[in-house]
């Protein structure tokens, strides 16, 4: 920390000082870049897209010793190929001016994956700080890591990190200060392995070199860290000098020649652009292609074999080095194995997933019924002080206790009560590890929808919200899984539809008829999903993905993540709810809702059976689902009558399940246009409209021909 003192001390000495450090979060998808994000930058995040692209942009910032950190968080990815369009835009953005150091966050767990994309990086020539994550993990399997040896190897700075709890991740920033200011990573570790700072003395010339840019770092030789084989680096080398020789050419696009020239090899479209944009360097792309047919000749295999081969040759060998194996606890290596066996096991890891999903509506509904039933006994208490004092058909009453301050307990008791329990159950779900073996164990079901068991991932998540669900999609492989995903998603019963299930059908008809439409739910997902699967051309990929060990859910982390997905709610929904609420009492008040009632009547009432007022509700919940609900419960007061009063058991079954497929909200299908386009999203809201209508209307006749034999 001295160090750092004592630049901030010199600071004012020099004008153009540079104040500003942009960094790059990078490493492959579960390493924990999200989590050190979350840490770093707390809640001033920004969401948003890449200019012009589809692929969400989490950004953040902070202030610390006197700097401001602009973080970006890129996409998880496992390579800088061009397979995707994360991996095009990761690459571009390391190697823009915007950026002054990488953070590669590795899995201490996984290294030998991790480190593939770390070589990768290298090749960037950027400066580079290493984030050895989940140590807590690795020191439970009895590993250690030798991280003297690591910076020796490298020549960059490798911090050990876990992230859950935010050890190591101030350092980060720490060491990114000095690799900006001094352009050379200065910290080493002593014979303990304890990370310390050499004290240096700060000269002009180092002061001079604060306003120099990241092309001053000192960058280890690459040839030292990775070396390919003979044939390689000298097909290699040779393109080096023919690219160099036109180096006035391909200076903006900012890529070292090494690494143009791998990629050349490696006939990557996006590299071989730079060079057509020339005519004199097209004879490059032909020298690469021949180059790269000797290779495959002389090793009897395709070019990415031969270069991912070279690396691994590489990884292995610093494995050797760096990592040692302490004596094993065996006890609970045991238990570990068990808890991982049976969770996925063919039998009891189906069993257990059930129940997990059971246990999850049980404890929202238990837990939503208690404190939504509380807050209604609440504000029946104080509305009866208030008829006391005022008139109870006083207008003032009408709008503004009815229809506002109904409106706020309304929200509170009726979906509130219900959603925070739900998203805590779910953030304890991701954050323990046991999301990927769900996906694991559906993989074979998901394949007969079209997709593979990553999918489930979304959907679980979808129970929450289908709005981040739908973006998280984004972990398929090809735009028709992508596609399909997000379909099905879009159809898992959110919160805000789970709270209007719960508190009208689950509060006055009990559990049961809660599961019967939930499963009607999900036969529908399972028939959506075959259609897309015979329509959308093309072939489901196979399932690859890391199970990382289980581990104790960080609660702290997990209360951040809850009130992050809750605060939507509160800052978005609620001002909409009063509002509506107080609309809603002079709408009603002034008969004003009739035309649109008897507009919609021929679907609510003769089709689906539903009272007449039901039509207004069903449009207010294209905004948000739960609104439908509130809006009930507000004219049910209004009314001076209960929701069964209003409905009658057989309704309710069919507007929940009407509210559950006839339409996602707003805010979910601009996140499918997004993400796919708006054709797509209008086909998709048009599809769940028709099968919602279909089934409402096939119960309530059903039911009506059976009452009535």
């Amino acid at each position: 920390m001295r160090i750092i003192k004592s630049v901030n001390k010199q600071k004012k000495e020099t004008k153009n000082f540079k104040s500003i450090i942009n960094i790059a979060l990078a490493g492959n998808a579960n390493v924990g870049k999200s989590v050190i994000f979350n840490q770093l930058t707390g809640l001033s995040q920004t969401i948003g897209n890449w200019p012009g692209k589809t692929v969400e942009k989490m950004e953040g910032n902070l202030n610390f010793l006197g700097y401001r950190f602009n973080i970006v968080d890129l996409p998880g990815i496992y390579s800088l190929s061009t397979y995707s369009l994360e991996e095009i835009i990761s690459r571009e953005y390391i190697v823009s001016e915007e950026v002054d150091v990488i953070i590669n966050v590795i899995d201490a767990t996984n290294l030998e994956r991790n480190l593939f994309f770390t070589f990768q990086l290298l090749e960037l020539k950027v400066p580079m700080i290493l984030a050895i994550n989940q140590m807590d993990i690795l020191l439970k399997r009895n590993l250690i890591l030798n991280f003297k040896k690591l910076e020796e190897i490298f020549k960059l700075p490798v911090i050990p990190v876990v992230a859950v709890h935010g050890k190591g991740v101030h350092q980060l920033l720490e060491e990114a200060i000095e690799l900006v200011v001094y352009h050379q990573p200065t910290s080493h570790y002593n014979q303990d392995g304890k990370k310390i700072h050499e004290e240096l003395s700060h000269d002009d010339k180092k002061i001079k070199n604060h306003s120099s840019t990241k092309k001053d770092f000192q960058f280890p030789d690459l040839y030292s860290i990775l070396t390919y084989g003979k044939e390689v680096e000298t097909r290699v080398n040779d393109l080096i000098k023919n690219i160099e020789s036109y180096s006035e050419h391909f200076s903006r696009f900012n890529y070292p020649s090494r690494f143009l020239a791998i990629k050349l090899i490696e006939n990557d479209e996006e590299i071989e652009k730079i060079f057509k944009v020339n005519q004199e360097t097209t004879y490059i792309i032909d020298l690469a292609e021949n180059y790269r047919k000797e290779l495959e000749e002389l090793h009897g295999e395709d070019i990415s074999t031969i270069i991912s081969s070279e690396i691994y040759t590489n990884i292995h060998k610093i494995i050797e080095e760096v990592v040692i194996v302490k004596a094993h606890d065996e006890k609970r290596i045991i238990w570990a194995e068990r808890l991982d066996h049976i969770t996925t096991h063919s039998v009891w890891g189906y069993i257990i997933l059930i129940l997990i999903l059971i246990g999850i509506y049980t404890f929202t509904f238990i837990i939503g019924n208690f404190l939504g039933g509380k807050i209604e006994d609440i504000f029946n208490g104080l509305s009866s002080f208030i008829y006391k004092i005022y008139s109870e058909n006083d207008l003032g009453v009408k709008i503004f206790w009815e229809g506002g301050v109904g409106g706020i307990f309304g929200a509170v008791g009726g979906v509130l009560v219900y959603v925070i329990p739900f998203f805590l159950i779910i953030e304890i779900l991701q954050d323990s590890g046991y999301l990927p073996r769900a996906a694991y164990l559906m993989d074979r079901f998901m394949h007969f929808l079209g997709v593979h068991g990553k999918t489930i991932i979304p959907m679980i998540l979808g129970f929450g919200c289908n709005v981040p669900a739908c973006t998280g999609c984004r972990i398929m492989e090809t735009e028709r899984e992508k596609k399909i995903s997000i379909a099905l998603t879009s159809l898992i019963p959110c919160a805000a539809v789970m709270t209007v299930v719960l508190g009208l059908v689950g509060r006055y008809l009990g559990v049961t008829w809660v599961l019967i439409l939930f499963g009607i739910n999900f036969i529908v997902i399972i028939i959506v999903g075959k259609i897309l699967n015979k329509i959308l051309p093309g072939e489901c990929t196979e399932l690859i993905m890391e199970m990382h060990e289980y581990r104790v859910p960080n609660y702290s982390v997990i209360i951040k993540q809850t009130w992050v997905r809750t605060k939507e709610f509160v800052y978005k929904a609620m001002p909409i709810i009063i509002v509506s609420g107080v609309i809603l009492e002079i709408l009603f008040m002034f008969r004003l809702l009739d035309p649109v009632n008897l507009i919609l009547s021929p679907i609510t009432v003769f089709w689906l059976g539903l009272p007449p007022i039901t039509g207004i509700f069903l449009i207010y919940g294209i905004l948000r689902k739960e609104l439908t609900l509130v809006l009930l419960a507000l004219l049910a007061n209004s009314m001076s009558a209960t929701l069964l009063g209003l409905l009658s058991p057989f309704q309710m079954i069919v507007f929940s399940l009407v509210t559950m497929l006839y339409i996602p909200c707003f805010a979910t299908i601009v996140i499918i246009a997004k993400e796919t386009n708006w054709k797509y999203a209008l086909q998709i809201a048009g599809l769940e409209i028709g099968f919602a209508l279909l089934i409402g209307g096939i119960l309530n006749w059903g039911f009506f021909f059976l009452t009535n034999l």
